[in-house]
Formats: structure tokens, sequence, C-alpha cells
């Protein structure tokens, strides 16, 4: 199956990129110690190819986006996603323009993930707005709606964001932003059975790591039959930068979102490094991120960046466990320190980067008590055909 995906990948690229205006290929390697973020480690490397491609049709834009990720270990969370849309630019006046989006996109995972398989599209609308010469003003609106192939996971969401930027001659930009969603879960009921042979109890809590999902299945499709089917969340975020001459930059952020009402509908939930779990999103939690950034231009024209974060996330609905299964009685609650790396050199048609960042996530579930180390190196190639309009 890879190589019918890699050939069919290849020959898109070749024919559509002879219609395209503009063409962009990327490719990533990425390693970690820890692709399933819990307390039992396990190693993989992840390689991802991409390819996105547009064509201006006048003042309208067709694109289309395919990404195919490679596990070499865990062969059966391979995935490739494709997206195909249309967008277009609204000019109102000289200060202000309206930007919107309308996409479609299909996912496929191997046989034991294949339940992640979903179908979406995607609504995107977005308005910009130079209040004056040093303030813009900026807000957008999301809906998406997702069918996937295990019908628990199948759901709309609506995501709304206001911001506003302020520049001051000192080389200081201040930013405020606010922002509401909501997700409905369409089907909290099933009538069908859980397939499998999995049990439906915690007794093997940890056990069988190279299938984590596929372990505790009965146990994402349990609590979908009691608990209501609605998530609505709003989150307040700030931002403080601060140019220290031409080279150096610091960066301070702040987030804090509050659960509204519902809860998430899963008994279980986990992340996996850089895969799509429907299971975690920013639904998910309610919580405080902090972060600060030093970004640095060094010599041979290198941007570097160093970035610390702390999540403190609690997780309505979603209770700990300890490693025999049994309920402790309390939400789950993980705190996490993340402390990352990156350098990377743009050149006329290509860029080069890499990155590394290590993770240490404490939690009152004992199962995600874990530390990681994530290396990540890619390059993009970038090029156009023809005078873009």
């Amino acid at each position: 199956m890879k190589r019918h995906i890699l050939i069919l990948f290849l020959v898109s690229m070749f024919t559509t990129s002879l219609l395209a205006d503009t063409l962009s290929l990327s490719f990533s390697h990425n390693a970690t110690d820890n692709l399933f973020q819990n307390l039992y480690a396990e190693s993989d490397q992840l390689s991802a190819l991409g390819i996105y491609l547009d064509k201006n049709f006048s003042g309208f834009s067709l694109f289309t986006e395919g990404n195919y990720s490679y596990l070499y270990e865990n062969t059966n969370l391979a995935y490739y996603t494709q997206d195909l849309g249309i967008n277009t630019l609204y000019t109102v006046d000289e200060k202000s323009a309206f930007y919107f989006s309308l996409a479609g996109r299909g996912a496929f995972y191997q046989s034991d993930y294949s339940d992640f398989n979903y179908l979406s599209i995607n609504f995107f609308g977005a308005f910009k707005s130079y209040l004056s010469q040093t303030s813009i003003l900026k807000s957008n609106y999301t809906f998406e709606y997702k069918n996937y192939k295990s019908s628990v996971f199948d759901h709309i969401s609506h995501h709304l964001m206001l911001s506003l930027d302020k520049y001051f001659q000192t080389k200081t930009t201040l930013k405020g932003e606010i922002s509401w969603g909501y997700k409905n879960f369409l089907h909290p009921y099933l009538s069908e059975e859980p397939r499998g042979t999995e049990t439906n109890s915690y007794s093997s809590r940890g056990k069988g790591r190279h299938n984590p999902y596929r372990d505790r299945q009965n146990q994402f499709i349990a609590q979908t039959q009691s608990q209501g089917q609605g998530i609505q969340v709003i989150s307040l975020s700030g931002l403080i930068a601060q140019g220290l001459g031409s080279r150096v930059g610091l960066q301070l952020t702040g987030t804090r979102q509050w659960s509204l009402s519902g809860k998430n509908p899963f008994t279980y939930i986990e992340e996996f490094y850089a895969v799509e779990n429907p299971s975690y999103d920013r639904f998910s939690w309610e919580g405080f991120r902090i972060g600060a950034q030093l970004s640095v231009l060094i010599p041979w024209n290198l941007q570097g960046k160093l970035r610390y974060t702390m999540d403190n996330k609690k997780f309505p609905g979603i209770y700990s466990l300890n490693l025999e299964g049994d309920s402790l009685g309390m939400l789950r609650n993980d705190e996490r320190r993340q402390f990352e790396v990156n350098v990377e050199k743009n050149f006329s048609k290509f860029s080069v980067s890499v990155s590394y960042f290590y993770a240490d996530n404490d939690s009152n579930d004992p199962l995600f008590n874990w530390d990681g180390h994530f290396f990540s190196a890619g390059i993009q190639w970038n090029t156009s055909f023809g005078e873009r309009k």
C-alpha cells in the first residue's frame, strides 16, 4: 500500500504541476522516544511528504494539498490526507479586506486505525482592517463538519476569533485575542456493538502499547452512551513582543481557556506525536498556557528560536485511573513543561529547518506521567509558474 500511495502521489505531483501557478513541496523526518506520549515510552520515526498547488481564476484560487506520513515501527498508523478547495480575497478599501475559503479533506489510515478515517468540509472566513498605521483588527470564523468511519467521532464545530494588534515605535507589539468555540457530537448514542475483542475495563491498562487506541476502543464508546453531546469553550490570549536591536526579539504569551458547558464524551483520551487523534483537540481541556520565546538572527542569516511553554490543563469528563484501571475519584489534570530549539535558513527557492524539543508531563493519572525527546528536520521548496495575480 505504501508503494501505491507514493506512486500516486508522485504522478499527481508532476501532472498537476503543469497547470499550477504555484507549487510547494516539503519533506520532513521526525524521531521521538515517546510516540504515544505516555508512561510506556515507545520510540519511532516518522517521515512526511507534502505537496501544495494552486491555480488562479479571475479573483478565485483553486488549491489542493496532499500529505503522506509513514511511521517506521508503528506502520499501521501511517496515513494520507488530501485537501481540495477554493478561496478568494475581497478588498473593501485600502485598509480592509475579507478572505473566504471552502475546502474538503479526506484522511485515510491503515487498518488498525481506520476508525480515524474521515471526510470533512471546512468553511473559513476572515476580516482584517487597519484601524490606523499602528493598529490592526482581525476576526475570523471557522465551520467544520467531520464524518468518521467510526461514527462515535462525527461532529460539527464552530470557532469565532477577534483580535487587536498594536505596534509602537519602540519596537513593542501588544496583542489581545478572544475566541469562542462549540463542538457538537452528532451520534453520542450508539446502537451498534463495539467491534473487536477488547475488554470493557482497564485491567490491561498500558499493555499492547503498539496500539493503545485499539486496546481501549470500548472505553471510547462506553461513555458516549451516557454523556451530553455538546462542548462549549471560551479563551483569552495576550502577547507582548519586544525587539532588542535588529537581530534579537523577545516574546511573552499567555492563554486562559474556560469550559462553558458540556464535557468530553469519552472515558479516555490521549495524544499522539505528529498524528491527529479525534479524541484530543482544543475542545478537550480547560486551563492555561504561558510561554516565552527568544528569536535571534545569527550569522549566515540563520533564524534561531528558543521557546519555553508551560501548560496546566484539566479535562472535563475524563477521570484519572490508577494503572490497574480503578478510578481515583478526580478529573484528570496535566501540567506540562516544554523546551524547544529551532533553526531555519531561507533561500530564494527553498528553506531548511531543524528542531528539537523536550517535554515533561506530570499528571494525576499515572499513565500520563511521561517525558520525551523529539527531533525534526525538514526542507520546503517553493516555485511559481508565470505571473501570480
